[in-house]
């Protein structure tokens, strides 16, 4: 045995020390159970995902949508028809995920890029609440006073401010949202009952009903509680303005989309009288061509014609001429005839 001296001058057993700790840890480790290591949980296909939808009652549904919102929400890893992972769209209102090429028949896109996945629409969760408003602002009315009596409190009318509620489709752009065609026959296929026992360990899991009780809803109070009624019905009037101030911008957006419709409509009503004013002028000196076309045409002809009679007038002229050729020719022979003869007469 190895004894070693410290600085205090005592001897320690240090390394039988560390040798006994050890082969205490080894056989501790040697001893304990082997650590079962979690599986996997199964992975659901599409067709059993909708079979269990379709045997689970609504309100389980509803029950366990909020359990996941309370949950924070967390999506799957894995695509539920074809079974990979990665590039996955998440379905904004269940833990459901797919892939863009996967995406069962009857899914939603809103113009925020989010997606429903069937049996959300189905269920028509990808259609937003109505937006909650406050009721109508009170109306400020003086009361008359006195110098002896007090300043009594302002009397309240209501329904003197009105601001129209906003729906949400009027808060969203204009783009309509990207809808894939439903079937006729509906979202979820009959149910399988080969498949009954693969709904217990489906992500899916039966609700488990809450123990504590709803709270007891509570009345509405106005934030102003601790300042003056008129103070109150001041802010309240404030608030109010400032609700409807979305509204108005709304309206001031739609108005100058409009004003600038009318521009546009106004520069091609414009921009169609000035080519109506050109065509107009095209014709009109086209017209003026016409005419003098025309009158040179009447011209033309009627020269046609003088030629015509003087052609027809030279050709009579040429035959008389040649007659009366002829006529000399015969006169000179009849002269020279005659001369003939009377020579002889004379001679005999």
């Amino acid at each position: 045995m190895a004894v070693r001296k410290t600085r205090s001058k005592r001897p320690t057993r240090s390394s039988d020390n560390r040798r006994v700790g050890l082969r205490t840890v080894q056989a501790e480790r040697l001893s304990e159970p082997p650590v079962a290591h979690p599986q996997a949980p199964p992975r659901i296909s599409w067709a059993d995902t909708l079979a269990a939808l379709e045997k689970e009652p609504m309100a389980s549904q509803i029950q366990r949508h909020k359990q996941w919102k309370r949950d924070g929400s967390i999506h799957e890893t894995y695509c539920r028809v074809c079974f990979r992972e990665k590039n996955l769209e998440p379905c904004l209102t269940c833990p459901l995920v797919f892939h863009t090429e996967c995406l069962p028949t009857g899914w939603i896109r809103d113009t925020d890029h989010h997606v429903f996945c069937s049996v959300c629409v189905r269920r028509e969760w990808h259609i937003s609440p109505p937006t909650l408003t406050p009721p109508a602002s009170p109306r400020l009315t003086g009361v008359e006073t006195s110098d002896a009596a007090p300043v009594a409190s302002p009397a309240l009318h209501h329904n003197t401010l009105s601001s129209t509620p906003l729906h949400y489709t009027d808060l969203t752009n204009g783009k309509p949202p990207i809808v894939s065609p439903l079937p006729r026959h509906g979202v979820l296929p009959p149910p399988n009952p080969a498949n009954d026992n693969i709904i217990a360990s489906t992500q899916i899991p039966a609700p488990h009903p809450d123990p504590s009780p709803p709270p007891a809803r509570r009345n509405r109070k106005s934030r102003y509680t601790n300042l003056p009624a008129d103070v109150d019905a001041s802010l309240n009037v404030l608030y109010r303005e400032l609700e409807s101030n979305a509204s108005l911008r709304l309206e001031n957006e739609d108005l100058r989309e409009e004003n600038l419709r009318c521009q546009q409509i106004i520069q091609i009503r414009d921009l169609s009288l000035t080519a109506l004013r050109r065509e107009l002028e095209y014709r009109r000196s086209s017209e003026q061509e016409m005419e003098t076309l025309r009158t040179t045409a009447a011209q033309l002809e009627s020269a046609r014609k003088e030629v015509q009679e003087l052609r027809a007038r030279n050709e009579a002229l040429e035959t008389e001429l040649e007659r009366s050729r002829q006529e000399a020719a015969e006169a000179k022979e009849m002269v020279i005839d005659w001369k003939a003869k009377l020579s002889t007469l004379l001679g005999s």
